[in-house]
């Protein structure tokens, strides 16, 4: 796949739509050769296999990713989760449009360091209800791993010029701590 973008998606509802919304999910997949065509059944669009790519006058990335959505489900009887990677953009779309078709209150979580971009973004069964974004160090930093987000910020200005060490900061000083950028900055002059 192209560039990957992480979908991290939860999904909670009532245990009918959830195990609606299971059945629909597993097992499927494979009997499409494009992601429109996976989503448009999952989100009860259509009933049938029957999709031909051809025929989409659709946008490529109408429910986000492009060609594929590489995941996987886990979950209880009131919830839903599902983790991979779509191609180039996240499956915010999709999210949204499952969480308005089997009443359900959702979020994803995505990021994609190539492209730089990261997000939070939850629904519930009438659209979205709150948008995070970030870039991917930002997220990095907020979200993931701070230890391992300042080692990355060093071995990467390790070799910088001045200049890219002066964007960094400049960069950085709207999310890191004082501390943590001083901390990288000393560790630059050893």
């Amino acid at each position: 796949m192209a560039n990957h973008c992480y979908n991290e998606i939860i999904l909670e509802g009532n245990k009918e739509s959830i195990k609606e919304l299971r059945d629909r999910l597993t097992n499927t997949y494979d009997k499409f050769n494009y992601l429109n065509g996976w989503c448009d059944y999952v989100l009860k669009v259509r009933d049938d296999f029957d999709y031909n790519f051809d025929e989409d006058k659709r946008d490529h990335y109408f429910y986000g990713g492009e060609l594929k959505f590489e995941f996987e489900v886990e979950g209880d009887s009131k919830t839903i989760s599902l983790r991979g990677d779509s191609a180039w953009s996240p499956m915010e779309k999709f999210v949204e449009e499952l969480c308005k078709v089997y009443n359900l209150i959702g979020s994803i979580e995505y990021s994609e360091g190539g492209c730089d971009f990261a997000g939070i973004t939850e629904f519930d069964s009438n659209g979205e209800t709150s948008r995070q974004e970030f870039t991917y160090s930002e997220y990095e930093y907020k979200y993931l791993d701070r230890d391992y987000w300042i080692e990355n910020q060093i071995e990467w200005l390790q070799d910088a010029s001045k200049e890219d060490v002066d964007d960094f900061v400049k960069k950085a000083s709207k999310y890191a701590s004082e501390k943590d950028i001083s901390f990288i900055l000393n560790s630059l002059n050893k």
